[in-house]
C-alpha cells in the first residue's frame, strides 16, 4: 500500500512540474462594446498581436457580443484580463474604486489627453484609495492595431487592471496595440 501511495505521489509531483516549464506568457484582453459588436475583431485582433508579438506569449481576446454591465463586473471579478476595453463612461467609473493602473510612467500623458483624468489610484500597502489625476487609459482610436481592424471608436479605451498577473506582460502588450 505504501508503495502506491508513493507512485501516486511521484505521478503527481510529474505532473505538476510538467506544467512549470511554460515559457509563454498567457495575456488576457477582454472588450465590450455598448454600441458594436466587438467579437467581430476578436480573431483579427488576437492574429495582429499574436504576430506582432510572436511566440512569446499566447494573446486571448475575449468579447462580450452583447453589452451588460453585471457582465463587465464579473470580469473585473474574474482578475483573468490584462487589458480591458471599454466605453468611455463605463471605465471612468470603475476607475474611481482604484481599480486600474496609472500609465504615467510607459506612456506619454500628453500624447493620450484624453486618457488623462482623475481617479482612485490605490495604496497596495493600506488598500486606501485617493484621488488623484494621471494617465490612466488610451483611447483605442489612436492604435495602430484598432485603425488597421477599422475599430476606432472614438469613446473606447484601454486601461490596465490592478488585478493583472503581470505589469511587464500588460505594459508589452499595451504598447503592441499602439505600434
Amino acid at each position: 500500500m505504501k508503495l502506491i501511495g508513493k507512485i501516486l505521489l511521484i505521478g503527481m509531483a510529474l505532473m505538476v512540474l510538467a506544467g512549470c516549464g511554460k515559457d509563454n506568457s498567457s495575456v488576457s484582453i477582454f472588450i465590450t462594446d455598448d454600441f458594436l459588436d466587438p467579437s467581430e475583431i476578436r480573431e483579427p485582433l488576437t492574429q495582429k498581436l499574436q504576430e506582432k508579438l510572436g511566440e512569446e506569449f499566447n494573446i486571448k481576446v475575449s468579447t462580450s457580443p452583447i453589452y451588460n454591465e453585471q457582465k463587465i463586473l464579473i470580469e473585473y471579478a474574474a482578475r483573468e484580463h490584462e487589458i480591458f476595453i471599454l466605453p468611455e463612461d463605463v471605465m471612468k467609473l470603475y476607475a474611481m474604486d482604484g481599480t486600474h493602473v496609472v500609465l504615467d510612467q510607459n506612456f506619454d500623458a500628453e500624447k493620450y489627453p484624453t486618457g488623462v483624468f482623475e481617479a482612485g489610484v490605490l495604496d497596495s500597502n493600506t488598500d486606501d484609495v485617493a484621488m488623484e489625476t494621471h494617465l490612466f487609459a488610451i483611447p483605442i482610436s489612436e492604435m495602430k492595431v484598432f485603425q488597421d481592424l477599422n475599430y476606432t471608436r472614438e469613446v473606447m479605451y484601454a486601461t490596465i487592471p490592478v488585478s493583472t498577473d503581470s505589469m511587464e506582460d500588460s505594459i508589452k502588450l499595451l504598447k503592441a496595440m499602439i505600434e
